[in-house]
């Protein structure tokens, strides 16, 4: 690709715009670090469930931290909505104003909760500081702030609109304190929390009004100006190299908290010179559930593909989301109007929005001219979190809520040169962290029992997919709580690409009346083998209220990411080390990649022998042509050439005009059951609409080109 770096305008210097650029950068982690240091919560010292950013007056970015795309639309929206409701109202330095709601104040979700603060220079308003954080708990029907049982949005949460003035001239405004901390169940950690974010936006303030002191204001907003245009010219460079064209696809979010129907998220892309349009015209109609993904989260889930994609080397600021429109009819579940319940949504919906950006991005990019955009193709990461919130009261009376943010430990999909990460988070998470055990059990009564790979989880390729994260704790330090689950990629699974295989699913069983204390007191480790169990009993994908006794035992496993290229492409030896580490199981290497182990040590001739023979059943004869021993990951993936599709692994033409598809031979089975014969575990739907995957072989040489998931007209 020719260089993407612009061209600066006469006048300007490039030292400075640098200096600028990463001094903004620099302040808005300095405001995550204040956060950190001053806040009480897990949620946010140890698995950095927050943002922090600095905007221009009118709302447009200057600076975001990496910590949670999700926020680059939540925070963006909220700002704006503030701008918009307090026109004309007076502000003073030291104000401060706090915002939960999805509906009016554009929050991923009621926990998500942002804090603005205007900065002046002088008497002129210059800009805001942005501070959002997920907060233990903010009151509704459920500790936590998730509501499966919600029909509407005022059972959920205590809802903040835009202009509630939290903090006037530095000071707290007491009414306000009070009527939060009256509605939330730990009310001295939130406090101290929302003390935290207005914490990280007066440092905020402060370094940015020194940077202005450097630098002059009118020279400040001249090469903030410029780096909003020099972002912009990036990506709309690197937009030209993506054929023209409208690219569909579509994903569905499973279970609303009431019923286990299929919601339908669909998306068309236009692209057509430097701009695209993300129109999600088609998606299903708002829910009485807990799954309606709010416009903020929309636009953030948008942005949590696209930055990684197209913008990975691009310093983030308002210029890179320019070439971007998004589309959404109000009233629908990518765009929800009161009353509808939306606590969940961001995980569930707008991690849909992500994925199903990702594969319309994986079909355009890959019809590209221009290697560096055609090596952003890849898996698609496990997005959803899997969540575990337990609440209840401690064997010293203390009442607490765990929100286990363990629940990040979802694997990313395949890319062009590696195997995809195994606890990746979501594809939104750029600073993921999981928790330490000792964290856990030294705040909560919990005790961990295993924390370890789901070895099920794998979307398994030429380049795997990352493993997710399988744990089990037993209760230790108190007689009883009571649970709330989500698991939203249970059904409808993380796709692959390029004849890469989906990952697993996600989801909870509550083992109940175990030995955990008789072997305890043995001495011996409860492992997943040697524990018993009266019942095991497995959850629903969301629900509420479900009690876990001391002795019995809570498990959790959660979703892999896509794999890259066709299984049988992956380097053999590759695959015997993955056996020998526990990645991959012997079962899964014989059957799934075709390698053969003797005493863990490839067989070569056994391998090659086995290979055929799959390629063989795949098409029902022998194959025509020859796939070559080793290929890259990604020669399994058809490619346009001057006359028309073919496959780079053998050669073999498809004769298919605009879509190939037509020339492969297709196969059809129930995901769960096909996906269970690779060694990866999909949960059964058993009513209602089937979830099948669709194979693509080439009839000449076998390979697989595509194995994607889709929901079914059909009734199960």
């Amino acid at each position: 690709m020719t260089s993407t770096q612009p061209k600066l305008p006469e006048g300007f210097d490039p030292v400075t715009l640098e200096v600028i650029r990463m001094r903004l950068d620099s302040i808005v982690e300095e405001m995550g670090i204040a956060m950190i240091r001053s806040s009480g919560s897990p949620v946010i010292t140890e698995a950095g469930d927050f943002n922090t950013a600095l905007f221009d007056p009118t709302g447009r970015i200057y600076a975001y931290s990496d910590y949670v795309q999700f926020h680059i639309g939540s925070g963006s929206v909220a700002v704006r909505n503030l701008v918009e409701a307090i026109e004309g109202e007076p502000l003073a330095p030291g104000d401060a104003f706090i915002c939960n709601d999805p509906h009016t104040a554009g929050a991923s979700h009621p926990p998500d909760t942002n804090v603005i603060s205007p900065i002046f220079h002088g008497d002129e308003l210059i800009g805001w500081a942005q501070s959002q954080a997920h907060l233990v708990d903010v009151g509704g029907m459920t500790p936590g702030g998730f509501a499966p049982g919600a029909h509407d949005c005022y059972a959920e949460a205590l809802r903040l609109p835009p202009g509630v003035k939290v903090f006037e001239r530095g000071e707290p405004v007491e009414w306000v304190r009070r009527i939060l901390l009256n509605n939330v169940r730990v009310p001295t950690l939130f406090w101290n929390d929302v003390r935290s974010l207005v914490a990280s936006n007066n440092t905020g303030i402060r370094r940015l009004l020194g940077t202005i002191e450097e630098f002059g204001l009118e020279r400040f907003r001249d090469y903030t100006r410029l780096s909003f245009e020099l972002a912009e010219q990036v990506v709309r460079k690197r937009i030209r190299a993506i054929p023209d064209g409208r690219y569909s696809a579509e994903e569905w979010t499973e279970h609303n908290g009431h019923v286990d129907e299929l919601y339908r998220v669909a998306c068309t892309m236009t692209k057509s010179g430097d701009q695209i349009t993300f129109d999600f015209t088609g998606s299903s109609e708002q829910t009485d559930g807990f799954v309606n993904c709010s416009y903020g989260a929309l636009v953030g889930s948008v942005a949590t593909a696209i930055v990684p994609i197209l913008a990975w080397d691009v310093p983030f600021n308002e210029g890179v989301m320019t070439a971007f429109d998004i589309v959404a009819e109000p009233g629908s579940i990518v765009n929800p109007r009161p009353p509808a319940p939306i606590s969940n949504g961001h995980l569930t919906t707008g991690a849909r929005v992500s994925r199903l950006v990702t594969k319309l991005m994986n079909d355009a990019c890959h019809r590209s001219d221009d290697d560096t955009v055609r090596n952003r193709t890849q898996g698609v990461w496990g997005d959803s979190w899997t969540g575990g919130i337990s609440a209840g009261t401690n064997d010293g009376g203390e009442y607490f809520v765990l929100f286990n943010m363990d629940g990040g430990g979802m694997g990313a999909g395949a890319q062009p040169d590696g195997d995809g990460l195994d606890c990746a988070g979501m594809m939104t998470q750029v600073n993921n962290m999981l928790p330490d055990v000792e964290m856990n059990e030294m705040l909560y009564p919990v005790l961990y029992l295993w924390k370890q790979l789901d070895v099920d989880s794998a979307g398994h390729g030429a380049h795997r997919g990352g493993l997710g994260l399988r744990f089990a704790w037993t209760l230790h330090g108190a007689r009883e709580v009571t649970q709330t689950v989500f698991a939203p990629s249970a059904q409808v699974v993380a796709d692959g690409f390029g004849g890469g295989l989906p990952g697993g699913g996600s989801g909870h069983e509550v083992w109940r009346r175990t030995d955990v204390a008789r072997l305890l007191d043995a001495g011996r480790v409860p492992t997943r083998d040697a524990l018993s169990a009266e019942e095991k009993e497995l959850l629903a994908i969301n629900q509420q209220s479900v009690t876990i006794r001391a002795g019995d035992v809570f498990v959790q496993w959660i979703a892999g990411g896509g794999g890259y290229g066709d299984p049988l492409l992956r380097d053999p030896k590759l695959v015997a080390a993955d056996v020998r580490d526990g990645y991959v199981t012997a079962q899964a290497a014989r059957r799934t990649y075709g390698v053969v182990l003797a005493d863990g040590i490839v067989d070569k001739a056994a391998t090659a022998r086995a290979r055929a023979e799959i390629r063989k059943e795949r098409l029902g004869e022998a194959p025509v042509r020859q796939v070559p021993a080793a290929l890259p990951a990604g020669s399994s993936a058809p490619r346009r050439d001057a006359n028309g599709w073919f496959v780079p692994a053998s050669g073999a033409r498809l004769d298919a005009g605009e879509d190939w598809r037509r020339a492969a031979r297709k196969v059809t089975h129930v995901a769960a059951d096909r996906l269970a014969t690779y060694g990866i575990r999909v949960r059964p739907r058993t009513n209602g609409r089937r979830v099948v995957i669709d194979e693509y072989y080439s009839p000449a040489c076998g390979t697989l080109l595509e194995a994607r998931v889709r929901v079914d007209s059909a009734v199960g």
